[in-house]
């Protein structure tokens, strides 16, 4: 005869009741970004993809609300969450209590003008006084730079704020410019690991997202759900889906040490 199992029983119903009380209640999406921005669009598409589940998006003006509010809501709410917030001394990193998985990310693609025949030879990327823009992160710009100086040494590393970045190729103001989103300019090289410097440590950086929340939330119902695939954002791909939850947080951490360790 099976021996009944008391402890056993009234775990798993506890974790049955936690998970059905989490969906049974509106689940309410955080919004913390500026409007119409790639955060602000995907906690749009996050809200999109609960259906009935979503209640409603709480809006706060930075990520230090947004912090306070995960850490305090007493129903369910879940947010995009740039990744570099989690580097040590940011001041909105979150406790891993409140992770749930990583999000989405997108390679940084290297561009240049549809018309600068000079750029859209690779060996002028690799060997040319070139002059190639950023985008103005104190975070980002230190790996990025140590990436470039490796891939050519002779590079000139331009950082830019949000209106100028978008004219600068055009202009004829540098001849490269490190994106996320490609837009309309032609690629010439992707930070994928494998088509520039594959063993450089920051080979395979792009900008990424991961979600948190303060209730257990399976990442499928997002990237199986029709939202995503009709998503604006084509380039941002699944990170590290179907991955353990602890060996995301590893690498992670891994991450944002290797960029913490550049900037020193």
């Amino acid at each position: 005869m099976l021996k009944f199992d008391m402890k056993k029983f009234i775990f798993t119903f506890m974790v049955f009741v936690f998970c059905f009380n989490a969906y049974a209640e509106k689940i309410n999406v955080i919004k913390h970004s500026r409007p119409g921005g790639l955060i602000d669009r995907l906690n749009i598409l996050i809200a999109e993809s609960l259906g009935d589940n979503f209640g409603e998006f709480i809006e706060v003006p930075n990520c230090v609300m947004a912090k306070k509010i995960m850490e305090s809501s007493k129903t369910p709410v879940l947010t995009a969450w740039p990744t570099e917030r989690q580097a040590d001394g940011q001041p909105c990193k979150l406790s891993e209590d409140y992770f749930v998985s990583t999000y989405s990310n997108s390679p940084y693609h290297i561009t240049y003008f549809k018309d600068n025949k000079k750029a859209e030879d690779i060996n002028y990327l690799l060997n040319g006084d070139i002059k190639i823009g950023v985008w103005d992160s104190a975070f980002w710009y230190p790996p990025q730079k140590e990436f470039i100086l490796s891939l050519n040494p002779k590079a000139k590393i331009i950082r830019y704020k949000s209106k100028p970045f978008r004219t600068a190729l055009a202009s004829g103001e540098i001849d490269y410019k490190m994106v996320s989103f490609p837009g309309e300019d032609p690629v010439i090289a992707i930070m994928d690991g494998e088509t520039l410097l594959p063993e450089h440590k920051f080979s395979n950086m792009g900008y990424s997202l991961l979600l948190f929340g303060n209730f257990r939330y399976n990442m499928e119902q997002i990237y199986s759900s029709d939202s995503w695939k009709e998503r604006r954002d084509q380039t941002h791909q699944p990170w590290m889906r179907g991955q353990f939850k602890e060996y995301q947080i590893k690498i992670v951490k891994e991450l944002l040490q290797e960029i913490s360790e550049s900037t020193k």
